[in-house]
């Protein structure tokens, strides 16, 4: 029963261990969209950005599109 139980382990982690490896990623790059990023120009939230136009909540300015 030992016999089975370690086969069968080691045929599981043999297993992770290879569809682990043989993965094409992009090493530790992630390849993302870029999206569109808004913060207010007077900057009242101390860097806090938003993922739409609109207004700031604080001083109600439009807030501008920056570069993520």
């Amino acid at each position: 029963m030992m016999k089975i139980l370690t086969a069968t382990g080691m045929f599981f982690l043999g297993g992770m261990m290879f569809t682990a490896c043989g993965s094409e990623g992009t090493n530790g790059q992630e390849q993302t969209a870029e999206k569109e990023v808004y913060q207010c120009p007077m900057d009242c939230e101390d860097g806090k950005t938003y993922d739409h136009e609109g207004q700031c909540p604080l001083c109600e300015m439009d807030l501008k599109k920056i570069d993520a």
